[in-house]
């Protein structure tokens, strides 16, 4: 940052070895275990733990190694005079997703686009494969969206596929309590025909999750036995990542070209159960909230000023604490209860004084 130099960190083959075959969204993961330690994928699992110096591959081919130009299309082999996407379009057969477990390091976990997960506890040293066909209900060609290794125990794993490039638009969400050799759904009432692709576990709670979706985001406070969408402004659209910021306990989602949200002080989330929403009134905790003057800008509105529409900055949080509650019935003020009355066809004149209440 201070020379403004950029160097290209991407691993290589070495001289004889076949060219690496990386996804569109070929992924990274920094490791719990160490800031310096980078893993990044093609169809071999990457390490490198000089933040970029140097990579070592960890693995041989994780994928099934299919080649797309001998796969069919529409149900037949294509000619090679066909047009063929070469550029724009994913090489096929490589990975798609990564997690180290953040309480046993060398405890790895990766997913493929052809419907391989594979599993290592010893940094990579040897692999085991676990076949998406085993998980219940899931098709072999199930593409491996997220895998996350669960914060409080080691032997956790969640997953989530999908299976969209077949015409199967179901949603698929899994645990394993054993490092993936049996597996339990947690769609629960998902709706049907409902992408997941992210799945997000709160490091403070342990059965608190978040997923984003085709259509919009989700929570459960239970572990996946219930879902409830998060609505609050957020657009029913795709969600393609999540994060928790850890600091500021905010939930940061990103959408497929709509930019991203962010749900400041998931505390709210911490602290809801049954008791708390059938309770006539509930209180969430309040974030500390900063006494601090105010910077003037250049309109001393719009924090952007005059730059125009093209000049895209994000509202910031409101200058006060703010209070989050919940009330078990909706709060109806005299008006709002007159004009109630009125749509249910008692309309007449209530009197002045009635008017000024």
């Amino acid at each position: 940052m201070r020379t403004g130099e950029v160097t290209d960190i991407q691993p290589h083959p070495a001289k004889g070895e076949p060219y690496e075959r990386f996804n569109w969204d070929a992924p990274t993961l920094v490791s719990p275990h160490s800031p310096k330690r980078i893993y990044h994928a093609s169809q071999r699992l990457w390490r490198r733990d000089s933040r970029g110096d140097s990579w070592k591959a960890i693995s041989g081919d994780l994928t099934n190694n299919r080649s797309r130009m001998e796969m069919p299309i529409m149900g037949d082999l294509q000619s090679w005079d066909n047009a063929w996407d070469l550029l724009a379009m994913s090489n096929f057969s490589t990975i798609t997703s990564i997690a180290e477990s953040p309480l046993k390091e060398g405890l790895i976990y990766i997913g493929t686009d052809d419907g391989n997960i594979q599993v290592t506890d010893n940094m990579g040293d040897s692999w085991s494969l676990i076949e998406t066909t085993s998980l219940p209900g899931v098709p072999s060609t199930a593409y491996i969206n997220d895998i996350k290794a669960d914060i409080f125990d080691e032997n956790t794993v969640y997953i989530a596929l999908d299976n969209h490039k077949e015409g199967d638009f179901k949603p698929y969400l899994f645990k394993s309590s054993n490092r993936g050799k049996s597996w339990v759904s947690l769609t629960a009432n998902l709706p049907q025909r409902t992408l997941v692709w992210r799945i997000m576990q709160d490091h403070k709670v342990r059965d608190l999750f978040f997923i984003g979706t085709e259509f919009g985001l989700y929570f459960t406070t239970d572990g996946g036995k219930r879902w409830t969408q998060i609505k609050g402004g957020v657009p029913v659209i795709s969600f393609r990542d999540l994060t928790i910021h850890r600091r500021d306990n905010d939930l940061v989602a990103a959408s497929f070209g709509r930019s991203f949200y962010v749900f400041d002080n998931i505390e709210v989330f911490r602290n809801i159960d049954e008791e708390t929403l059938r309770a006539e009134a509930s209180v969430f905790p309040v974030r500390d909230a900063l006494w601090y003057v105010q910077r003037g800008d250049i309109d001393f509105g719009d924090p952007k000023g005059f730059q125009g529409a093209s000049y895209f900055m994000a509202q910031n949080p409101p200058f006060s604490a703010v209070v989050t509650y919940h009330l078990s019935e909706e709060f109806m003020s005299l008006s709002e209860k007159r004009q109630k009355a009125e749509k249910e066809g008692q309309k007449s004149f209530p009197g002045w004084d009635a008017l000024q209440a």
